[in-house]
């Protein structure tokens, strides 16, 4: 079965990239990549453009919508980024999220409390996820989850 998965995913990455002798990749390169996840998702790094009065009076409305997403299944992954110099107080954010279109992952964004009450701005890109790992360890007696 993994063979006849392994064959037409290859298959299927020519039909989308083009026909085997326009494809720049070797035939091994070609069932790697069949192979990847290919998980589009979006990408909305976040700036801080209003005061840090502002800011503090929306946080809370933003992690609620933050959550909100999370219990949806729409959030997949969010926090602050900091550049070296801002070690203690980030200014920016990246949330990623799970939509269709980038249309309905800008009316994701546009929705969050921050960017609809103008105390940050964001850049919306589309992410494919193809490589990497996820970890986590369930221990049943104590219930607990550990992430790594």
């Amino acid at each position: 079965m993994k063979k006849l998965t392994t064959w037409l995913c290859l298959i299927i990455s020519v039909a989308v990239v083009g026909s085997a002798s326009a494809n720049p990749f070797t035939r091994e390169q070609r069932e790697r990549i069949a192979n990847f996840l290919a998980m589009d998702l979006y990408v909305y790094e976040t700036t801080l453009v209003g005061t840090q009065e502002e800011f503090v009076n929306t946080v809370s409305d933003h992690l609620n919508y933050q959550v909100m997403l999370e219990e949806k299944g729409i959030m997949f992954g969010a926090g602050p980024i900091a550049e070296e110099s801002e070690k203690e107080h980030p200014t920016s954010g990246m949330i990623i999220i799970r939509a269709k279109s980038f249309e309905d992952a800008k009316a994701i964004a546009d929705a969050d409390p921050f960017h609809a009450r103008g105390v940050r701005k964001y850049k919306l890109r589309k992410w494919t996820l193809n490589e990497g790992s996820f970890d986590f360890s369930v221990k049943i007696s104590d219930q607990t989850v550990e992430i790594k």
